[in-house]
C-alpha cells in the first residue's frame, strides 16, 4: 500500500459547513463506543497513566481513543490511526501496530506499517474489534429557534417572546417540583463532581424527555459529553451520538434550537427512533458557546406517536443551560479571583490582598509617599561557601523568611528578594500616614529576631549572621513593574536608589540599621537614635545624612550618641584636633562600638589627607 495524495478538485469547505464524519467501534457486533472524525483519531491499548477503556482523550491536534484494557495484548498500544481529508469523504488509514495487520473491508489487508487514503463509507477490523466511518448523515432536521438569544452570562434578560405562561392550566405540584429542581441544580456547586449529572438528570425529569446530556465544546468546535443521563435501556455515554447537525446550528447561533418531526419515519440512522430533539446554548461572558444542554424524546413504541417539545419545554431547557453557564461564571470569577489573592498574599497581607482583590485599581501606577526598606546578610559569600548551595538555601529561606515576617507584621509590602537581600515598602498600594515609624519598627524587630535565627545556624556558620539594613523615605512611582507574564508590584525612582545605597552604607559606617534625614522627618515621635555623618553615596549627587537607628536596649546608649556627636561636629567643622582625640577616646572605651571605630579611622584618614576643606561629607567608595 502506498499514500494516495488528496484530489485538488473539491474545494475544503469552511469549518462551519463541515460536518464530521462518525466512527463507530463494535466488539463481538455490539457498539461499543462512538466519537466523531473531527480530527486525528489514535486508537489503541490502554497505557499505564491513562483512564479506563473506553474513553477519549483529546489533545492538541489529534485525539486518542482508549479502546481495549492494558492486559488485552491482541490490540497495540497504538494500533490504528484514522485522519480526515481536506477532500470530503475521504479517510487515510494508517496500521500502526507493529506485529499485526488490519482489514479494510472483505479483501483488502493493511500489513504493519502501511497506510492508504480511502472512501467513506468505510469497514476496518483488527482483533475482535469492527471500526465503521460513516459519512455525515444529511440530516433532514426541522430546526426551530426559540423567539430570543440565549442571555449571556451577567447581563439582564430582554423581554421573552413566549407570552405569559397560563398558570391557571398547571399542575401546581409539577410547577413546584420543576422549580425545585431547578433550584437544585442552581445550588450546586459548578465545579462539584455531580454537577454535570444533576444538569443532566434534571432535563429528563423536569420535560420528560428519553436522555439528556451536558456537553463541552472547545475552542475548535469539538463536543464531549460531559455527563449522559437516559431512561432508555442499554445506552449510556460510550455509545450515544448527538445530532451534530443540531450541534452546528446551536453554536453558530448561539441560542437554542429544537427539531420538530415530521410524521414519518426518515429519520437519520445515527438518531434511530428519535422524534423529537432539543439543544441549548451554554455561554461564557464573552458570548462563546463552551456546551450545551442536550435532550432527546423518542417516539412510543406502544403508540407510534411522533411527540413534540413545545417551546415552553425548550424554554424550560434553556434556563437551565443558563443557570449553568451563570455557575461556570461564577466559578471562573472565584477561581480567577483566587489566583488573585494566592498572588496578592505573596506580597501584602491578608488584610491588603483583599481590598487589593476588591478594587485591583489600587495598583495601577501613581506616585506616592513612601518609605522603602532594605536588609541584606552580611559577609553572605563567605558563609555561602561555607554551607555549600543545598544548606544556603535553606539558610536564605529560613532568614529571610524570618525577616518577612517581620515587615507583614508591620503591614508592609514585600516587593522583592534580590538573592540574600530583600526590599519592603510602606506607604503603597495602601496610603498609609505612619509608614515611617511601621518601617522603622520593622526594621528593629529584624535585628531583635537574629538572636533565634542565629540559634538555628552559629553551628553551621561559624559566626552569627548580621544585617545590614537601610531606610529612605521620599516620592515614588509605584505600580506593577513587572510584564503581563510575570507580576511585580513595587516603586521606581531615586527613592527606591537611596534606600539601597543607605543599606549598603552600613558596611562603611559601622552600624547594621541606617536610616536617612528624610526617614527622619516623617517620623512624628523620632525613636532613639545617632547621626552618623552626611555622605555622598555612588551614582547621587546631592549629600545624604545618615542616622543609625537604635535596635537593642542598652544603658551606654546615651553616652555613646552624645560622644559619637560631638566628635561628629568637630570632624564637620575641620577642627582636625579635637576630632582625633574624641573620636580615639571613644573607640578605646567602647570598643564594640563598630560605629565609633569607623569614625576614628574617617578622622585619620582625613587627617593624613591633602584635602581637608570637605571634612563635612563623607565619600563612600562603593555601594
Amino acid at each position: 500500500m502506498t499514500d494516495l495524495p488528496p484530489s485538488d478538485e473539491t474545494e475544503e469547505k469552511p469549518e462551519e459547513q463541515r460536518l464530521a464524519a462518525s466512527v463507530l467501534f463494535y466488539h463481538h457486533h455490539k457498539r461499543v463506543f462512538a466519537t466523531p472524525l473531527d480530527t486525528r483519531l489514535e486508537i489503541g491499548r490502554q497505557r499505564a497513566n491513562e483512564p479506563e477503556p473506553r474513553r477519549r482523550i483529546d489533545l492538541n491536534e489529534s485525539a486518542r481513543i482508549v479502546l481495549t484494557p492494558l492486559d488485552d495484548v491482541d490490540v497495540s498500544r497504538t494500533h490504528l490511526a484514522l485522519i480526515p481529508q481536506a477532500k470530503e469523504g475521504m479517510v487515510e488509514v494508517v496500521n500502526l501496530s507493529r506485529t499485526q495487520p488490519v482489514h479494510l473491508g472483505p479483501n483488502e489487508i493493511l500489513n504493519p506499517g502501511q497506510k492508504t487514503i480511502a472512501e467513506i463509507p468505510l469497514l476496518v477490523q483488527f482483533s475482535g474489534y469492527a471500526v465503521r466511518v460513516e459519512p455525515p448523515e444529511d440530516e433532514d432536521l426541522d430546526l426551530r429557534p426559540l423567539p430570543e438569544r440565549t442571555i449571556v452570562p451577567g447581563r439582564m434578560p430582554s423581554e421573552s417572546g413566549l407570552g405569559r405562561v397560563n398558570l391557571d392550566s398547571l399542575d401546581e405540584q409539577l410547577l413546584l417540583r420543576w422549580l425545585e429542581t431547578i433550584l437544585g441544580v442552581f445550588q450546586s456547586a459548578a465545579n462539584s463532581s455531580d454537577f454535570s449529572e444533576l444538569a443532566a438528570k434534571a432535563i429528563v425529569n423536569i420535560v420528560g424527555l428519553d436522555s439528556a446530556a451536558m456537553l463541552e465544546c472547545d475552542a475548535e468546535g469539538r463536543w464531549r459529553t460531559a455527563a449522559l443521563h437516559s431512561v432508555v435501556e442499554g445506552q449510556n455515554e460510550e455509545t450515544w451520538v448527538p445530532s451534530r447537525t443540531l450541534l452546528a446550528q446551536v453554536r453558530k447561533e448561539r441560542r437554542t434550537y429544537r427539531h420538530v418531526p415530521a410524521n414519518v419515519s426518515d429519520t437519520a440512522h445515527s438518531l434511530q427512533d428519535v422524534s423529537a430533539l432539543v439543544a441549548a446554548p451554554i455561554l461564557d461572558g464573552e458570548n462563546n458557546v463552551i456546551g450545551a444542554l442536550y435532550g432527546d424524546r423518542r417516539s412510543s413504541q406502544q403508540t407510534h406517536a411522533i411527540p413534540d417539545i413545545s417551546p415552553f419545554e425548550a424554554k424550560l431547557v434553556e434556563v437551565l443551560a443558563s443557570g449553568i453557564a451563570a455557575g461556570l461564571a461564577r466559578m471562573k470569577e472565584e477561581q480567577a479571583a483566587m489566583a488573585a489573592r494566592v498572588q496578592f498574599e505573596q506580597f501584602f497581607t491578608p488584610q491588603l490582598a483583599k481590598q487589593l482583590e476588591e478594587d485591583p485599581r489600587l495598583l495601577e501606577g501613581r506616585d506616592a509617599q513612601i518609605t522603602l526598606l532594605f536588609a541584606d546578610i552580611c559577609e553572605f559569600s563567605r558563609l555561602s561557601e561555607r554551607l555549600g548551595p543545598a544548606r544556603t538555601m535553606a539558610w536564605i529561606q529560613d532568614t529571610l523568611g524570618a525577616l518577612s515576617e517581620c515587615v507583614l507584621a508591620h503591614d508592609g509590602v514585600l516587593v522583592d528578594y534580590m538573592g540574600d537581600e530583600l526590599m519592603a515598602m510602606w506607604g503603597a498600594p495602601i496610603a498609609q500616614a505612619d509608614h515611617a515609624e511601621l518601617a522603622c519598627r520593622a526594621a528593629q524587630q529584624m535585628i531583635r529576631a537574629l538572636p533565634a535565627i542565629n540559634e538555628r545556624w552559629e553551628a553551621e556558620l561559624g559566626a552569627p549572621v548580621r544585617l545590614g539594613i537601610g531606610i529612605n523615605s521620599g516620592v515614588a512611582r509605584v505600580g506593577n513593574t513587572g510584564t503581563r507574564q510575570k507580576f511585580k508590584y513595587g516603586p521606581l525612582g531615586d527613592t527606591v536608589n537611596i534606600a539601597s545605597r543607605v543599606r549598603g552604607a552600613s558596611k562603611y559606617l559601622g552600624a547594621n540599621c541606617l536610616m536617612t534625614g528624610s526617614t527622619l522627618a516623617e517620623l512624628s515621635s523620632p525613636p532613639e537614635l545617632r547621626r552618623l555623618a552626611r555622605v555622598r553615596v555612588v551614582n547621587i549627587v546631592r549629600p545624604i545624612d545618615i542616622y543609625e537607628l537604635q535596635c537593642s536596649k542598652s544603658s551606654d546608649w546615651a553616652s555613646r550618641k552624645t560622644r559619637y556627636e560631638e566628635a561628629l561636629t568637630t570632624l564637620e567643622s575641620c577642627d582636625l584636633g579635637a576630632a582625633v582625640r574624641l573620636s580615639q577616646q571613644l573607640a578605646a572605651e567602647f570598643p564594640d562600638d563598630m560605629a565609633a571605630m569607623a569614625l576614628a579611622e574617617r578622622v585619620d584618614a582625613v587627617q593624613h589627607s591633602e584635602q581637608t576643606s570637605d571634612c563635612g561629607i563623607w565619600h563612600l567608595p562603593g555601594k
